[in-house]
């Protein structure tokens, strides 16, 4: 058990706070699966595997209705490419988990028009979705290198900073693309 003091008006008191000692690695997995998924995203569409490439990605867009897609879709190779590195080893993780969240929010917001359930739904854009907010909330977890590198206040700071992409991510590609 974990606990906290908290003062108050009438004195100080002791809190106890259930301890989940497994919750460092589901960070961890959660983290990996999200990083690992992201950068075979991104190289799928750097390299055209399994029928999916830039270009395919860009004419999706299009008959979507956003313009400018050989740009957006070189963009988001990109963020795929770089979030997954990061996400794996750990490194910026709240940052790297904002740009997964934004990538996967206009993901979402694409397919809405399709319903929820899959083959053409939204509801896996949701659930990885849901996961980058967890990392980029919850921040990386013990095993990962912003544990050793960042301070927790670095990390807080990263945190804000994370949100403040997705929510610009989101507008700009909303915005400016559409």
């Amino acid at each position: 058990m974990t606990t906290l003091e908290s003062t108050t008006a009438g004195g100080t008191q002791t809190v106890r706070e259930a301890s989940y000692p497994w919750s460092q690695f589901g960070l961890l997995v959660v983290r990996l699966i999200i990083g690992f998924t992201f950068l075979a995203h991104g190289i799928q569409n750097m390299v055209g595997m399994f029928g999916w490439d830039v270009a395919r990605f860009a004419g999706y867009l299009g008959e979507k209705g956003y313009g400018s897609t050989s740009l957006l879709s070189v963009s988001v190779m990109v963020i795929e490419l770089l979030v997954g590195v990061t996400l794996l080893l750990g490194l910026f993780t709240p940052l790297a988990a904002a740009l997964a969240a934004g990538v996967m929010l206009n993901a979402t917001f694409i397919k809405l028009d399709d319903g929820f359930f899959m083959p053409t739904g939204f509801e896996w854009e949701l659930a990885v979705l849901a996961g980058a907010l967890v990392l980029m909330l919850a921040g990386p977890g013990r095993f990962a290198l912003d544990h050793r590198l960042l301070s927790a206040p670095a990390t807080v700071r990263l945190t804000r900073v994370g949100l403040g992409v997705a929510a610009v991510m989101l507008a700009f590609v909303v915005l400016a693309f559409r």
